[in-house]
């Protein structure tokens, strides 16, 4: 672990939008495949949102789904197993969720500025330009048992309590802690960054994980699934 991912993770760091976009963005050509690829008994239920786009399968760049492996790896050791809730974004359903955060947050704060706006609804929904669902670069996971299939008990579940969401919200019983600290150590320990705004979200390669690991580039872009596919 690099000095610059240790501190930030000693002091719990949020990325700011700022700093994300003054990451240069990546444009890597590494495929999307499947998140199963690699470990089929990783959990992957599909969002509505997405089936236009990828049909049932949850979509993450290949280096993703290899550490998601590992990760799945060192879960079933200790009883349990990984669940993905979220993998690649198409950009047009992460617009759809930024405009509909900053419909929202207008109606509560209509004196806002349009970047007060943007910076506001970028803690609930990430600004497009600089989010790592479209890159396929971010996960959003949890964590099953692996003998009665319940989710262990991590608080909120997606929502707009912004102080609920926090990893280390103080907002959260003993046992949530303990097991939000479980998916978190693990995910680290497979050089993910953590996303402290949502203790779900985790990042590698997008310009967020860039801006915690102190590289001054992505190593992905957002991509344009439909488009790419019918490219190649």
């Amino acid at each position: 672990m690099n000095p610059v991912t240790e501190r930030n993770i000693k002091q719990r760091r949020i990325i700011s939008c700022d700093e994300r976009r003054a990451v240069l963005p990546g444009a890597s050509a590494e495929p999307m495949t499947d998140v199963r690829k690699y470990d089929p008994g990783i959990i992957a239920e599909q969002r509505d949102d997405m089936i236009p786009y990828t049909g049932g399968v949850i979509l993450v760049r290949d280096t993703l789904a290899v550490k998601l492996a590992g990760v799945s790896a060192k879960l079933s050791a200790m009883g349990y197993r990984l669940k993905l809730r979220y993998g690649y974004r198409h950009p047009d359903v992460q617009e759809k969720y930024f405009e509909s955060s900053r419909a929202r947050l207008r109606d509560e704060n209509p004196n806002f500025s349009e970047e007060e706006l943007n910076r506001k609804a970028d803690i609930f929904t990430a600004l497009p330009e600089v989010a790592g669902h479209p890159t396929g670069g971010a996960v959003d996971v949890t964590i099953v048992e692996s003998a009665s299939g319940r989710e262990l008990d991590m608080g909120l579940i997606y929502g707009s309590d912004e102080e609920h969401m926090k990893t280390f919200s103080g907002a959260v019983n003993s046992e949530q802690r303990k097991n939000r600290l479980l998916l978190h150590d693990i995910m680290v320990s497979e050089g993910f960054a953590p996303f402290y705004g949502e203790w779900w979200h985790f990042m590698y390669g997008d310009r967020e994980w860039a801006a915690f690991t102190g590289e001054k580039s992505a190593i992905y872009g957002p991509v344009r699934i439909d488009e790419w596919r019918s490219s190649d």
